[in-house]
């Protein structure tokens, strides 16, 4: 698969590489944050040569994964203060969080 058309599936997921990075504890804009950091680091390496195929027209999910993962922990490593968001105190009313 060439490279543009590559980061077009990757892209079709956005929403689930936001969710993926959520789950790791982040708030929305850290999470979106880390995604963009995400598609910059794939594209080099497709660029350079990486093939994340998953059968003809898929991408490999848990290499997206563990992309994701490697750069929450370089970010906790780094310091930054990260916010974890837990679902606890989020109180539900009439079937809506607040």
């Amino acid at each position: 698969m060439e490279v543009q058309k590559t980061m077009e599936k990757l892209f079709e997921k956005n929403n689930d590489w936001i969710d993926i990075c959520k789950s790791f504890g982040l708030d929305e804009p850290t999470a979106q944050d880390l995604v963009q950091e995400m598609y910059i680091k794939i594209q080099l390496k497709l660029e350079d040569g990486l093939d994340i195929s998953y059968g003809e027209d898929d991408v490999n999910t848990f290499y997206v994964f563990k992309t994701l993962r490697t750069l929450f922990l370089d970010l906790k490593r780094k310091g930054k203060n990260i916010i974890r968001v837990g679902t606890e105190s989020l109180k539900a009313k009439e079937g809506f969080f607040w």
